[in-house]
């Protein structure tokens, strides 16, 4: 007896040297990586605030190939969840409990292990910057009195997962961004119309930088005098020479009637109606040489139509960049004139 006496009290000294252990630490653990990523701040959110996306890019993907996936009937936004189960790590559940677009997420995240459901908080923190977004992921929580010691693992358990993580998101995203269609209409009737407008020549590797300020005039000239547009803004070359990188075009704001304008930067002009080879570009600016292309190409391949001599094509910018933050999304409409063959070039 004297021997069970024995081991009984070692027993309890051990458990009361541990208990005194355990309560001098802290059990808490946030953890926390951050990535600059180049794309805009609400295009980040919007990719993050879905779940569904997330099997592009997490990174337990990498090493469990076991992860079943069931999505709720909501994925978006505070209150989407989806749940999973695995053979190798177990299961769990994520649900976004908050979000300030398109500053913050916060999530709630269980892991169903032997000690039993563990709930940890992850944070999301898009921070806007000169280049883009400044992209955190974060997780904190709090271990039960007795698994206290395993709160000072937290960090070199979950900090490379995060790495990582942000890698492959990062890297998702700019293929995504990158994405484009270029989509050829076909010969079309365009209506033409008034339109006010700004004219300049200049290098076509200069033409971008003009482009702005040409835009922002003819804009506030709208806004200041109260200007209904009928339209979105196009530019029309007036000549492209490739050869010596040279071009004349104008700036156009679509218009309902003819405006006398006081301003002599701002005139008002008129398109005729007429027949053109219209091609659409969904997609990033920088594409838009191909997409010339790709119309030019057409063009030359019609059967009953030809290229219009001293004819001016026009691209429109059905949306900006300004509202529409998504490269991917912006939508540019080519127009080239063309003309009916005569029966001896048929």
């Amino acid at each position: 007896m004297r021997f069970l006496k024995n081991i009984f009290l070692l027993l309890l000294v051990l458990f009361v040297v541990g208990a005194i252990y355990l309560a001098t630490l802290d059990g808490s653990y946030d953890v926390s990586k951050s990535r600059a990523i180049n794309a805009d701040r609400m295009v980040v959110f919007n990719d993050l605030n879905d779940f569904k996306n997330w099997k592009e890019w997490g990174p337990w993907y990498e090493k469990d190939s076991t992860i079943r996936v069931q999505y709720a009937d909501n994925t978006i936004g505070e209150g989407g969840a989806y749940t999973w189960t695995s053979d190798i790590e177990g299961g769990g559940s994520m649900k976004t409990v908050k979000i300030q677009k398109p500053e913050r997420l916060d999530q709630e995240i269980v892991f169903e292990t032997p000690f039993g459901d563990m709930m940890s908080d992850v944070y999301w923190v898009l921070e806007k910057t000169d280049t883009g977004t400044d992209l955190t992921w974060g997780m904190r929580g709090e271990f039960p009195f007795f698994l206290r010691f395993m709160a000072s693992g937290m960090e070199k358990q979950l900090g490379p997962m995060q790495k990582r993580g942000l890698e492959l998101f990062d890297e998702n995203l700019q293929r995504k961004l990158k994405v484009y269609t270029i989509d050829s209409v076909g010969v079309v009737d365009y209506s033409g119309g008034f339109y006010l407008y700004q004219s300049t020549s200049s290098k076509i590797s200069n033409m971008n930088s003009k482009l702005t300020p040409m835009m922002e005039a003819i804009e506030k000239f709208v806004s200041d005098n109260h200007i209904r547009l009928t339209g979105s803004p196009f530019t029309i070359y007036h000549k492209f020479d490739q050869e010596n990188g040279t071009t004349m075009f104008s700036v156009a704001y679509p218009i309902a009637e003819r405006i006398i304008s006081q301003d002599a930067d701002i005139l008002t002009g008129y398109m005729e109606r007429g027949t053109y080879f219209k091609t659409v570009l969904t997609g990033d600016y920088g594409n838009l040489k191909e997409a010339w292309e790709k119309a030019m190409f057409d063009v030359s391949s019609l059967k009953d139509y030809r290229l219009m001599e001293n004819g001016e094509p026009f691209e429109i910018y059905v949306n900006s960049a300004q509202s529409t933050p998504n490269p991917a999304e912006l939508v540019t409409e080519i127009y080239i004139p063309v003309a009916l063959k005569s029966y001896q070039e048929i």
